[in-house]
Protein backbone atom coordinates (compact mmCIF):
# COMPACT_ATOMS: atom_id res chain seq x y z
CA UNK A 1 0.00 0.00 0.00
CA UNK A 2 1.70 3.32 -1.09
CA UNK A 3 2.59 5.93 1.88
CA UNK A 4 0.88 9.12 1.55
CA UNK A 5 3.32 11.98 0.39
CA UNK A 6 2.95 13.70 3.79
CA UNK A 7 4.53 10.93 5.76
CA UNK A 8 7.02 10.39 2.97
CA UNK A 9 8.13 14.22 3.49
CA UNK A 10 8.27 13.22 7.48
CA UNK A 11 10.87 10.12 6.99
CA UNK A 12 12.24 12.44 4.98
CA UNK A 13 13.07 15.05 7.46
CA UNK A 14 13.79 12.58 10.45
CA UNK A 15 16.19 10.78 8.31
CA UNK A 16 18.16 13.59 7.27
CA UNK A 17 17.71 15.50 11.02
CA UNK A 18 19.27 12.52 12.73
CA UNK A 19 21.98 11.96 10.18
CA UNK A 20 23.15 16.18 10.91
CA UNK A 21 26.15 16.39 12.61
CA UNK A 22 26.73 17.14 16.19
CA UNK A 23 26.29 21.23 17.20
CA UNK A 24 29.16 20.87 19.56
CA UNK A 25 32.45 22.15 18.25
CA UNK A 26 35.34 19.96 18.93
CA UNK A 27 38.83 21.32 19.31
CA UNK A 28 40.38 25.07 19.11
CA UNK A 29 38.39 27.43 16.77
CA UNK A 30 40.00 28.54 13.72
CA UNK A 31 41.76 32.26 14.69
CA UNK A 32 41.36 34.98 12.10
CA UNK A 33 44.96 36.09 9.83
CA UNK A 34 45.68 39.10 11.39
CA UNK A 35 48.12 41.63 8.62
CA UNK A 36 51.36 42.09 8.72
CA UNK A 37 53.17 45.28 10.65
CA UNK A 38 53.86 47.56 8.15
CA UNK A 39 57.09 47.49 6.72
CA UNK A 40 59.07 50.94 6.35
CA UNK A 41 61.05 51.03 2.80
CA UNK A 42 64.96 51.63 3.14
CA UNK A 43 64.62 55.25 2.04
CA UNK A 44 61.51 56.24 4.25
CA UNK A 45 64.28 54.93 7.30
CA UNK A 46 67.16 56.89 6.20
CA UNK A 47 64.88 59.81 5.35
CA UNK A 48 63.91 59.63 9.26
CA UNK A 49 67.69 59.04 10.50
CA UNK A 50 69.16 61.85 8.54
CA UNK A 51 66.37 64.07 10.49
CA UNK A 52 67.23 62.38 13.51
CA UNK A 53 70.96 63.27 13.32
CA UNK A 54 69.93 66.99 11.88
CA UNK A 55 68.34 67.62 15.02
CA UNK A 56 71.36 66.12 17.16
CA UNK A 57 73.52 68.69 15.75
CA UNK A 58 70.93 71.79 16.27
CA UNK A 59 70.33 70.56 19.65
CA UNK A 60 74.82 70.16 19.96
CA UNK A 61 75.19 73.64 18.45
CA UNK A 62 72.70 75.72 20.75
CA UNK A 63 74.67 74.49 23.40
CA UNK A 64 78.13 75.63 22.45
CA UNK A 65 79.45 78.56 23.70
CA UNK A 66 78.90 81.68 21.87
CA UNK A 67 76.23 80.54 20.09
CA UNK A 68 73.88 83.13 20.02
CA UNK A 69 70.70 81.95 17.31
CA UNK A 70 69.00 80.85 20.10
CA UNK A 71 65.47 81.59 18.20
CA UNK A 72 66.84 79.96 15.39
CA UNK A 73 67.90 76.80 17.10
CA UNK A 74 64.59 76.35 19.66
CA UNK A 75 62.59 76.68 15.82
CA UNK A 76 64.70 74.45 14.23
CA UNK A 77 63.94 71.36 17.10
CA UNK A 78 60.25 72.49 16.55
CA UNK A 79 60.55 72.06 12.76
CA UNK A 80 62.73 69.00 13.26
CA UNK A 81 60.06 67.33 15.98
CA UNK A 82 57.41 68.26 13.44
CA UNK A 83 59.01 66.65 10.57
CA UNK A 84 60.11 63.22 13.05
CA UNK A 85 56.46 63.17 14.27
CA UNK A 86 55.25 62.50 10.61
CA UNK A 87 57.67 61.02 8.68
CA UNK A 88 57.51 58.52 11.49
CA UNK A 89 54.22 56.92 10.90
CA UNK A 90 53.73 54.38 8.48
CA UNK A 91 51.27 56.46 6.73
CA UNK A 92 51.83 60.38 6.98
CA UNK A 93 47.66 60.86 6.20
CA UNK A 94 46.58 58.31 8.43
CA UNK A 95 45.31 58.22 12.00
CA UNK A 96 46.58 59.29 15.14
CA UNK A 97 47.08 56.04 16.94
CA UNK A 98 49.30 54.61 14.48
CA UNK A 99 52.59 52.97 15.80
CA UNK A 100 55.66 54.72 14.69
CA UNK A 101 58.82 53.28 13.33
CA UNK A 102 61.22 54.11 15.72
CA UNK A 103 65.10 54.41 14.56
CA UNK A 104 68.38 55.09 16.60
CA UNK A 105 69.13 58.27 17.72
CA UNK A 106 72.94 58.93 17.37
CA UNK A 107 75.14 60.34 19.59
CA UNK A 108 75.37 64.09 19.84
CA UNK A 109 78.49 65.26 18.36
CA UNK A 110 81.31 66.51 20.50
CA UNK A 111 81.68 70.23 19.90
CA UNK A 112 83.86 72.76 21.18
CA UNK A 113 84.01 75.46 18.53
CA UNK A 114 81.43 77.56 16.79
CA UNK A 115 83.60 76.44 13.59
CA UNK A 116 83.02 72.88 14.03
CA UNK A 117 79.34 73.02 15.53
CA UNK A 118 78.34 75.30 11.79
CA UNK A 119 80.46 72.44 10.17
CA UNK A 120 78.65 70.12 11.37
CA UNK A 121 75.46 71.52 10.90
CA UNK A 122 75.92 71.84 7.87
CA UNK A 123 76.94 68.72 6.80
CA UNK A 124 74.15 66.92 8.25
CA UNK A 125 71.76 69.05 6.93
CA UNK A 126 73.08 68.04 3.31
CA UNK A 127 72.89 64.90 4.15
CA UNK A 128 69.20 65.05 5.39
CA UNK A 129 68.59 66.84 2.25
CA UNK A 130 69.99 64.02 0.12
CA UNK A 131 68.06 61.47 2.02
CA UNK A 132 64.97 63.12 1.84
CA UNK A 133 65.39 63.76 -2.24
CA UNK A 134 65.69 59.81 -2.12
CA UNK A 135 62.73 58.85 -0.45
CA UNK A 136 60.80 61.69 -2.46
CA UNK A 137 62.23 60.00 -5.61
CA UNK A 138 61.23 56.49 -4.35
CA UNK A 139 57.39 57.49 -3.03
CA UNK A 140 55.07 56.35 -5.76
CA UNK A 141 52.42 58.69 -4.43
CA UNK A 142 52.34 62.47 -5.56
CA UNK A 143 51.34 63.44 -2.07
CA UNK A 144 53.78 61.33 -0.27
CA UNK A 145 56.75 62.71 -2.50
CA UNK A 146 55.80 66.25 -1.63
CA UNK A 147 56.03 65.16 2.29
CA UNK A 148 59.62 64.18 1.61
CA UNK A 149 60.21 67.13 -0.64
CA UNK A 150 59.01 69.43 1.52
CA UNK A 151 60.67 68.45 4.69
CA UNK A 152 63.91 68.32 2.17
CA UNK A 153 63.07 72.55 1.53
CA UNK A 154 63.00 72.67 5.06
CA UNK A 155 66.17 71.02 5.97
CA UNK A 156 67.71 73.25 3.55
CA UNK A 157 66.13 76.43 4.88
CA UNK A 158 67.78 75.43 8.01
CA UNK A 159 71.22 76.32 6.53
CA UNK A 160 70.59 79.85 6.65
CA UNK A 161 70.78 80.88 10.56
CA UNK A 162 70.24 84.62 10.16
CA UNK A 163 66.36 83.56 8.92
CA UNK A 164 64.31 81.58 12.10
CA UNK A 165 62.08 79.31 10.50
CA UNK A 166 58.43 80.04 10.91
CA UNK A 167 55.63 78.16 13.15
CA UNK A 168 52.60 77.34 11.11
CA UNK A 169 49.28 75.27 11.82
CA UNK A 170 49.80 73.89 8.16
CA UNK A 171 50.67 70.14 8.51
CA UNK A 172 50.73 67.83 4.96
CA UNK A 173 46.96 66.65 4.12
CA UNK A 174 45.74 64.19 1.39
CA UNK A 175 45.65 65.98 -2.17
CA UNK A 176 43.68 65.09 -4.82
CA UNK A 177 45.74 63.62 -7.60
CA UNK A 178 46.67 65.99 -9.95
CA UNK A 179 48.27 66.27 -13.71
CA UNK A 180 51.65 68.38 -14.94
CA UNK A 181 49.49 69.86 -17.84
CA UNK A 182 47.18 71.34 -14.82
CA UNK A 183 49.67 72.69 -12.57
CA UNK A 184 52.49 74.51 -15.58
CA UNK A 185 50.00 77.11 -16.20
CA UNK A 186 49.65 77.99 -12.29
CA UNK A 187 53.32 77.47 -11.47
CA UNK A 188 53.78 80.20 -14.89
CA UNK A 189 51.01 82.67 -13.09
CA UNK A 190 53.51 83.20 -10.21
CA UNK A 191 56.81 83.27 -11.63
CA UNK A 192 54.67 86.14 -14.45
CA UNK A 193 53.64 88.10 -11.11
CA UNK A 194 57.18 87.61 -9.34
CA UNK A 195 58.83 89.43 -12.78
CA UNK A 196 55.95 91.95 -12.98
CA UNK A 197 56.62 92.51 -8.73
CA UNK A 198 60.39 92.92 -9.40
CA UNK A 199 59.95 95.18 -12.04
CA UNK A 200 57.45 97.63 -9.65
CA UNK A 201 59.88 97.23 -6.74
CA UNK A 202 62.85 98.27 -8.88
CA UNK A 203 61.25 100.85 -9.86
CA UNK A 204 60.52 102.43 -6.82
CA UNK A 205 63.58 102.00 -5.46
CA UNK A 206 66.84 104.02 -5.47
CA UNK A 207 69.57 102.57 -7.23
CA UNK A 208 72.42 102.80 -4.32
CA UNK A 209 69.94 100.70 -2.44
CA UNK A 210 71.45 97.44 -2.02
CA UNK A 211 67.54 96.05 -2.94
CA UNK A 212 67.99 96.88 -6.25
CA UNK A 213 71.16 95.10 -6.57
CA UNK A 214 69.24 92.21 -5.74
CA UNK A 215 66.37 92.83 -7.73
CA UNK A 216 68.05 93.57 -10.59
CA UNK A 217 69.99 89.99 -10.05
CA UNK A 218 66.89 88.37 -9.01
CA UNK A 219 65.03 89.32 -12.41
CA UNK A 220 67.69 87.63 -14.71
CA UNK A 221 66.76 84.39 -12.88
CA UNK A 222 62.98 85.14 -12.56
CA UNK A 223 62.60 85.95 -16.27
CA UNK A 224 64.53 82.49 -17.13
CA UNK A 225 62.30 80.88 -14.71
CA UNK A 226 59.19 82.13 -16.50
CA UNK A 227 61.14 81.26 -19.83
CA UNK A 228 61.28 77.40 -19.08
CA UNK A 229 57.67 77.06 -17.74
CA UNK A 230 56.24 78.87 -20.37
CA UNK A 231 58.19 76.45 -22.84
CA UNK A 232 56.68 73.57 -21.14
CA UNK A 233 53.25 74.41 -21.19
CA UNK A 234 51.44 73.15 -24.07
CA UNK A 235 48.96 75.83 -24.75
CA UNK A 236 49.76 79.47 -22.67
CA UNK A 237 47.31 81.08 -21.06
CA UNK A 238 46.68 84.88 -21.76
CA UNK A 239 49.17 87.13 -19.31
CA UNK A 240 47.65 89.66 -17.48
CA UNK A 241 48.49 92.75 -17.96
CA UNK A 242 49.02 93.30 -14.16
CA UNK A 243 48.32 91.31 -11.08
CA UNK A 244 47.71 92.34 -7.85
CA UNK A 245 50.60 93.19 -5.59
CA UNK A 246 50.77 91.56 -2.39
CA UNK A 247 51.21 95.62 -0.35
CA UNK A 248 51.87 99.12 -1.67
CA UNK A 249 55.62 98.20 -2.17
CA UNK A 250 55.91 102.02 -1.99
CA UNK A 251 58.84 101.84 0.83
CA UNK A 252 61.89 99.48 0.66
CA UNK A 253 60.44 97.22 3.62
CA UNK A 254 57.28 96.93 1.57
CA UNK A 255 59.20 96.00 -1.34
CA UNK A 256 61.13 93.39 0.41
CA UNK A 257 58.20 92.34 1.97
CA UNK A 258 56.17 91.81 -1.16
CA UNK A 259 58.67 89.97 -2.88
CA UNK A 260 59.32 87.46 -0.38
CA UNK A 261 55.70 86.69 -0.75
CA UNK A 262 55.96 87.03 -4.50
CA UNK A 263 58.76 83.99 -3.82
CA UNK A 264 56.84 81.92 -1.53
CA UNK A 265 53.98 82.13 -4.07
CA UNK A 266 56.84 80.51 -6.64
CA UNK A 267 57.71 78.60 -4.30
CA UNK A 268 54.35 76.90 -3.74
CA UNK A 269 54.08 76.79 -7.37
CA UNK A 270 56.79 74.17 -7.45
CA UNK A 271 55.70 72.21 -4.83
CA UNK A 272 52.25 71.81 -6.90
CA UNK A 273 54.35 70.03 -9.54
CA UNK A 274 56.33 68.17 -7.34
CA UNK A 275 52.87 66.50 -6.10
CA UNK A 276 51.66 66.35 -9.75
CA UNK A 277 54.97 64.97 -11.39
CA UNK A 278 57.76 62.63 -10.09
CA UNK A 279 60.19 64.08 -12.43
CA UNK A 280 63.48 65.31 -10.38
CA UNK A 281 63.81 68.57 -12.19
CA UNK A 282 60.83 70.17 -10.21
CA UNK A 283 62.01 68.28 -6.80
CA UNK A 284 64.94 70.35 -7.99
CA UNK A 285 63.37 74.03 -9.07
CA UNK A 286 61.01 73.59 -5.27
CA UNK A 287 64.42 73.29 -3.49
CA UNK A 288 66.38 75.85 -5.32
CA UNK A 289 63.11 78.32 -4.69
CA UNK A 290 64.09 78.23 -0.82
CA UNK A 291 67.06 80.50 -1.41
CA UNK A 292 65.60 83.03 -3.36
CA UNK A 293 62.23 83.33 -0.66
CA UNK A 294 65.26 83.80 2.53
CA UNK A 295 67.40 86.15 0.28
CA UNK A 296 64.36 88.54 0.81
CA UNK A 297 63.85 88.05 4.81
CA UNK A 298 61.13 85.33 3.78
CA UNK A 299 60.12 82.54 6.32
CA UNK A 300 59.26 79.15 5.71
CA UNK A 301 57.14 77.08 8.14
CA UNK A 302 57.28 73.65 9.03
CA UNK A 303 56.46 72.42 5.51
CA UNK A 304 57.14 74.71 2.80
CA UNK A 305 54.69 74.36 -0.03
CA UNK A 306 52.04 73.06 1.88
CA UNK A 307 49.33 75.96 1.95
CA UNK A 308 45.98 75.81 4.46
Amino acid sequence: MPLPRRAVLAALVVGVSGCAASPVISGAPAVAPTSPPPTQSPEASAAQQAVVALRSAVEALSGVSGFEAKDWAAAALAQCDAHLALLALPDPFGADDQEPFVVQTPAAPSLSTLEQGTAELTERITGAVEALKSAAGAATEGDVRLVYASAAAGATALGNTAVVPATSEVVPVRLQPTTLEASLPIALGHAWALVYGLGVGLGRLDSSDPLHALGTTRMAAAKEIRNALRDAVDEVPEQPAAFELPNEMSTPDEIRAGWAVLETHLLDGFARLVAASDEGLWRDRFLAQVAPVQAVGGRLGHWPGWTA
